[in-house]
């Protein structure tokens, strides 16, 4: 099932690889690949070299064992060996300059490709022997002497090192290894990482996780990673893809789809011989296959061939991802889901409600501009007999004049107003949203109390290209609009993605100012408006069964 479609793909990207090399260079970069901004990065080169050992030593392939990969890989090696820093490491050149982290990350791609080349003890692929561990121990060295910036970086190293100290016979990669693994694993008792990051970081760790246990034989990896991957069930949303809203890294938003997680479940599964976690594995494949995707493991599979069947005897539990109601208190999200439609409501962040049915996704955020808070941003979440509720305040504060001695400095930009000019609180507006689940969707009852006379706006994010209806109007959403609605009930029909309802609408006011640091109005949804003034109480519905 996965090898021949795998083999195909890996293929491709070989043929492209080879037509990088060389590209627009002149002839002391010939053995570089010239990336399409014409750009040469040592640690994409890294990458690159590895995927073509790869298809160098995986039999079953056209480029096994090929003259012309034997000779991009000699020009290559000798070229990255010419150029790396005087220290070992590799540049990132988007951003990371002379990066222990991101040379471990490439190497630890080349690692995979050494234990091919253990595998493979033909004539025809010793030759590889002496570069690929001098490219590996050159870069270790560098790796073990380098820092790092952001939490998985550490797990990325020590990686590395682990497989390089048993590779090279350096203890003192291994050592410097133990000081990263000492700090302990961020990871909290939900299987959440500290970036929460669903579709880039937190693939990123389980990887790592998978090699650590490899390296080291310890089982506190394994199930770190077997941990993370149960928890990301609960982020799946109705089209297959991961719930990213809530990252705090550059994948927040995106919207991503499990082909990166095939392997993980697969593998997880594997070595701790769980064959119901195993079996997302391939509901991960078809998943990502029906969005055009394909994921991307082939060296791995050369390595442990068994991987090919197993978790395929049993079906995986659906009800995992399909019926969920969860709150992770550690993360600030609650998630909720039944079948088709799913819920998310998050603390911390302007955009803390989304719901989605099918493909068709809307949010929600709210402007009440009280002094320097311009959004409603829930401060705590917690569960009820009936679903989710947050809460959050905004103080009316005015600063007052010192008393006594002043500040020292009549130069404004000097003073420490925030922590020694004292305060006068007016009033506080005080907001809540409770989220009950229904069969077909969710109530949302919205609190406003305290201050007075505050225009609160409520805006709805729909899908560009719906279709928005409700019994007096019927509208094309374009991507950037905006309008007011006074009343009735709204109907998105974006195509065969799944209809959303919401009602009954309220529209008070139409004031539209935002000031500086408010959450902005999209570019990409097209908005709609409920709006009222303080104090006030409304309540909402958001459905899946179509009205008209």
């Amino acid at each position: 099932m996965y090898f021949e479609k795998m083999m195909e793909q890996h293929e491709r990207k070989t043929e492209h690889v080879l037509s990088m090399q060389g590209r627009g260079l002149g002839p002391a970069d010939q053995g570089a690949f010239a990336e399409e901004d014409f750009r040469i990065d040592t640690r994409w080169c890294g990458f690159h070299l590895a995927h073509l050992a790869e298809a160098f030593l995986i039999p079953g392939g056209r480029y096994y064992h090929h003259p012309e990969v034997r000779q991009a890989l000699e020009r290559g090696l000798a070229w990255l060996a010419a150029h790396r820093r005087p220290g070992g490491c590799l540049d990132l050149t988007s951003c990371n300059f002379d990066s222990a982290p991101d040379t471990a990350f490439a190497i630890n791609q080349v690692i995979t490709a050494w234990y091919l080349l253990e595998k493979d003890a033909g004539e025809a692929s010793s030759w590889l022997r002496d570069p690929m561990r001098e490219l590996i121990e050159g870069c270790c060295e560098g790796v073990m002497n380098g820092g790092f910036h952001t939490p998985n970086h550490r797990w990325a190293i020590s990686a590395c090192l682990k497989h390089a100290a048993a590779i090279c016979g350096r203890e003192d990669f291994s050592r410097r290894a133990d000081t990263y693994l000492g700090e302990g694993l961020d990871i909290d008792r939900e299987g959440e990482f500290a970036e929460r990051s669903g579709g880039i970081y937190n693939l990123v760790n389980d990887d790592q996780m998978i090699r650590l246990f490899l390296a080291t034989g310890d089982r506190t990896y394994l199930e770190a990673a077997a941990s993370n991957l149960r928890m990301m069930l609960s982020y799946i949303d109705p089209d297959g893809s991961v719930f990213t809203q809530n990252s705090t890294r550059q994948d927040n938003g995106q919207k991503v789809y499990p082909d990166g997680y095939c392997f993980l479940f697969l593998m997880t599964g594997y070595l701790l011989e769980d064959e119901a976690l195993a079996s997302w594995g391939a509901w991960c494949w078809e998943t990502a296959a029906a969005h055009g995707r394909l994921p991307a493991f082939l060296g791995w599979l050369a390595l442990y061939p068994e991987l090919e069947a197993y978790g395929q005897r049993r079906a995986c539990d659906l009800r995992q991802a399909e019926q969920v109601n969860r709150l992770f208190p550690l993360s600030g999200i609650g998630r909720y889901r039944r079948g088709d439609w799913s819920c998310t409501v998050m603390t911390g962040r302007p955009n803390f409600l989304y719901f989605q049915h099918g493909e068709n996704t809307v949010c929600l955020s709210v402007y009440q501009n009280v002094c320097a808070e311009r959004n409603f941003i829930p401060e705590t979440l917690e569960k009820t007999e009936t679903g989710f509720r947050l809460t959050g305040s905004a103080d009316s504060w005015y600063y007052l004049p010192y008393e006594g001695e002043g500040p020292g400095t009549s130069d404004w930009w000097a003073m420490d107003n925030a922590h020694t000019r004292k305060k006068q609180i007016r009033d506080r507006l005080l907001t809540s949203v409770e989220v009950a689940f229904r069969e077909d969707g969710a109530e949302i009852r919205f609190r406003s109390e305290g201050l007075s006379g505050v225009p609160v706006r409520l805006e709805w994010g729909f899908a560009a290209g719906s279709r928005l209806r409700n019994e007096h109007f019927l509208l094309q959403a374009e991507a950037g609009g905006c309008m007011t609605v006074c009343g009735g009930n709204l109907q998105a029909e974006p195509g065969d993605r799944g209809v959303i309802t919401l009602g009954p609408a309220f529209g008070r006011h139409d004031v539209r100012n935002r000031m500086g640091g408010a959450y902005p109005l999209s570019r990409d949804r097209f908005t709609v408006f409920f709006t009222d003034f303080s104090p006030f109480e409304r309540s909402m519905v958001l459905g899946t069964v179509p009205r008209f």
